[in-house]
């Protein structure tokens, strides 16, 4: 995961358009079921899988015996942080940091 942290102690994203079938990817699964007087309940688990075909932004992922359809936004290499550490911890925001500098005159 060190190749995904920046010096600003953000997340680094990957690059979504190096995907490649055979690759080890995570993602998430959130399943949201009514529980009454307009209350949802969200459930979200985390699964591994490998992707076995890419159509443009269409990527399906097979995770031990069920077939993903997911969008190359939603799943991250094997090795790079989950999506629920990216809002956990954030983006990387060094540029945003070097942008927001006032410059010394």
């Amino acid at each position: 995961m060190s190749n995904y942290r920046c010096n600003c102690g953000g997340l680094i994203l990957p690059n979504f358009e190096a995907y490649q079938v055979g690759d080890e990817v995570n993602f998430m699964i959130q399943k949201r079921k009514s529980i009454g007087n307009g209350k949802i309940s969200v459930n979200q688990t985390a699964h591994t899988g490998k992707i076995t075909q890419i159509d443009g932004d269409d990527i399906t992922v097979k995770a031990h015996v069920r077939t993903y359809e997911l969008s190359r936004f939603e799943i991250t290499p094997k090795d790079a942080p989950g999506p629920i550490e990216y809002f956990r911890i954030g983006q990387c925001r060094c540029e945003l940091d070097q942008e927001q500098k006032p410059c010394a005159e």
